[in-house]
This record gives C-alpha cells, structure tokens and sequence, in this order.
C-alpha cells in the first residue's frame, strides 16, 4: 500500500524557484542604522562625543558609512515562551506565555580612522553622564537598526525593524604584529525591545516617535485625525 504520488520532483521544485527569480541569498543584504537622534550628539559635551567626527565628513556621513561597513548580521529570532498545559487528559500540550527576543550581533570592517568604533562608542555614551556617572533617561539613547534582504536587482524583498535598539555590546579588538595582511573589526551587540516585519506589521506597537523609523507617517496620520475631530467638533457646535 501507497500513500499516493509524491508532492513534486526534485527538478519540479527548483525549476518551481527558478522561475521565482531564484534563491534568497545571505550576501545580499543591507542595513540601515538610525541613532537616537542627530540632536542628541550634538547635546553631548566635548568630554563625550569625538570632536574627531566632524573631521571625519559629519555625523551624517559617519552614520552611512558605519551602515555601509557592515560585514554581517542575522535576521533576529522570536521564541514564544510556552508552559505545559496539565489541565487536559492524554498527552501534554504546550500553551503561550509570552515571547522573547536574543541580541542581534554585528561585524563591521573598520575604517584607518577607526570612525565605526568611535560612533558606537559616541552612542554608548548618550546612556550615562562621563562626569557624574549617572545614567541617562531610556529615550535619550535608544534608536533603530533596520535590516533588508535584497534580490539580484538589489531591490528590498522583506525587512525587520529592531526597535528601541541601542548597542549594548562593543566587542574587544586584537592587535598583533603578525595580522599584517588582515583588516581590524568590530562586533557590536545590539539590545532591543522588540523587532517587527517592516511590510506586514508598519505600525503595530510603534516605539518613542523621536526613533522609530516608520514613526513621522503615523504623526502625520495622527496629526490629519486629530484636526478632522477638531473640526467635526466646531461644526456640531
């Protein structure tokens, strides 16, 4: 006895893939990195920010070139936290209680003026004061890290948001005398909250509107709503 013909054929299924465009591949990728805001680093005293970056073409360019640096990077994971369910008879069944997120690590290629370094280190910095040690307020140094998977024409098939993120983690850097045909680079780990489905989930649990980098068409979504109340409201008077 049989259990029928098979669903397709090895040939089937990458010709199937073929015609699709092809296979995902993890080389095409690209990164976009927003800080909390350009703002914030010019808040910061000369003791906490490089004075170096403005030498080194602005902020703004420092910010495209670290994005551009990057080696590589995941697609961050979700688990969906689960407890067992003894409140049935037969076997045991898995329910949800709740979900959590691991840090998403990254490595970039480091520049001779080592401007990667500085600007993750710049961005730790917004976290707590260098003089009184104290620590910053959460909004102050929380941005965004948004990640794209790309096809062959370098257009953006799917994408994550990693929202509330800031980089919790610098690694450390070897020197040695006998890496001279080798390149310095830097692992970062990114902490956040929670990351969300660029597509399909635009403004669902949007964070602090300064970071978010979807957030300035919900202000204006919100802003267009709240004047039509406004007026509805001037009119029934």
């Amino acid at each position: 006895m049989t259990l029928g013909k098979s669903f397709a054929s090895l040939g089937n299924y990458v010709a199937q893939y073929q015609n699709q465009g092809g296979f995902a591949k993890p080389s095409k990728y690209e990164i976009i990195i927003t800080p909390p805001s350009l703002q914030s680093f010019r808040n910061m005293s000369i003791g906490q920010v490089p004075s170096r970056l403005n030498d080194l073409g602005g902020l703004s360019e420092t910010i495209r070139q670290t994005s551009l640096s990057c080696e590589s990077i995941s697609f961050p994971g979700r688990n969906i936290d689960t407890t067992p369910d003894t409140n049935i008879y037969g076997p045991v069944r898995e329910i949800a209680t709740g979900f959590s997120y691991a840090e998403v690590s990254a490595t970039f290629r480091c520049s001779k003026d080592m401007r990667e370094k500085r600007y993750f280190e710049s961005w730790q910095r917004l976290a707590y004061d260098t003089v009184t040690w104290t620590m910053s307020y959460y909004e102050d140094y929380i941005g965004a890290v948004q990640i794209f998977q790309l096809d062959e024409e370098d257009n953006k098939v799917y994408g994550v948001e990693l929202v509330e993120a800031f980089p919790k983690t610098i690694g450390a850097q070897t020197l040695d005398y006998s890496a001279t045909d080798q390149i310095h680079k830097l692992t970062v780990g990114f902490s956040y909250r929670w990351w969300k489905n660029i597509s399909d989930e635009p403004k669902i649990n949007e964070p602090v509107e300064e970071v978010s980098t979807t957030t300035p068409a919900r202000v204006t979504d919100e802003l267009t709503e709240r004047t039509r109340v406004q007026r509805l409201d001037t009119l029934q008077r």
